[in-house]
């Protein structure tokens, strides 16, 4: 599933844009969903809420807040989205390299070049890791799951260790994290998961990882945790 956001002032600029993409995921089969936003500060006040956008469609000449300085703060916590500009005005495609935008389109919008750059960006969402969203503190957090080492259960909540030493904490049950994760992601343990990325070594009773932390390994997933681990290692799948 691709979630496009489009932020534009102009209400048939927004009809058009979700037709084509309309359009365009029917042609390509790709799941698609859009939400649409008239000005920075209503998608700013949006994006509170839901940081889940894959590609970014923004019209550089909005009110108060330009679609260039929406990019930029944007950027600031977010570097995966695709952003693809909407302009009249040449003269902002400068102001692209500061953000990595993907693309400037010129309005009127060309059906053809839209499509192109549209495949371009979900090229470059299938090269980059995958990333889960979780609601940390109240806020929504984009984490890349190869960064994740470990995960434990703990009450009402999962712990989540990361490759910086890190804790998140985020209330939910293990098994709604679990089916969001890769095949990477194995149980060693009842409540606990580790990321085979981060294996160190494996013995009779524990998962050793990278940073040192010793896992407990039950007798029941000695077997399956030991055949993921060396299919990981050949490149296969578990």
């Amino acid at each position: 599933m691709i979630s496009f956001a489009i932020c534009d002032d102009e209400k048939a600029q927004v009809t058009h844009l979700s037709a084509l993409l309309e359009k365009w995921a029917k042609s390509a089969a790709i799941p698609f969903r859009v939400s649409a936003f008239h000005s920075a500060e209503e998608f700013l006040f949006a994006y509170e809420d839901n940081k889940n956008y894959d590609i970014l469609l923004l019209d550089v000449e909005m009110g108060d807040m330009n679609g260039v300085e929406l990019a930029r703060q944007i950027r600031t916590e977010n570097n995966s989205a695709q952003i693809i500009f909407i302009t009249g005005f040449p003269d902002y495609m400068q102001f692209g390299y500061d953000v990595a935008a993907l693309h400037y389109l010129m309005k009127p919008v060309n059906e053809q070049k839209f499509y192109d750059v549209l495949n371009r960006a979900v090229a470059q969402i299938e090269q980059q890791p995958q990333a889960i969203l979780l609601t940390i503190n109240g806020q929504q957090l984009r984490v890349n799951v190869n960064d994740i080492m470990y995960i434990e259960a703990v009450d009402h909540t999962v712990e989540i260790a990361t490759k910086d030493d890190s804790k998140l904490i985020a209330k939910m049950p293990l098994y709604q994290l679990e089916s969001e994760l890769p095949q990477e992601f194995v149980s060693c343990h009842r409540g606990v998961l580790v990321n085979l990325r981060h294996v160190k070594k494996i013995t009779k009773t524990d998962v050793v990882m990278d940073c040192g932390a010793m896992l407990p390994l039950s007798r029941r997933q000695y077997s399956a945790v030991n055949k993921a681990m060396l299919a990981h290692l050949k490149g296969g799948g578990t």
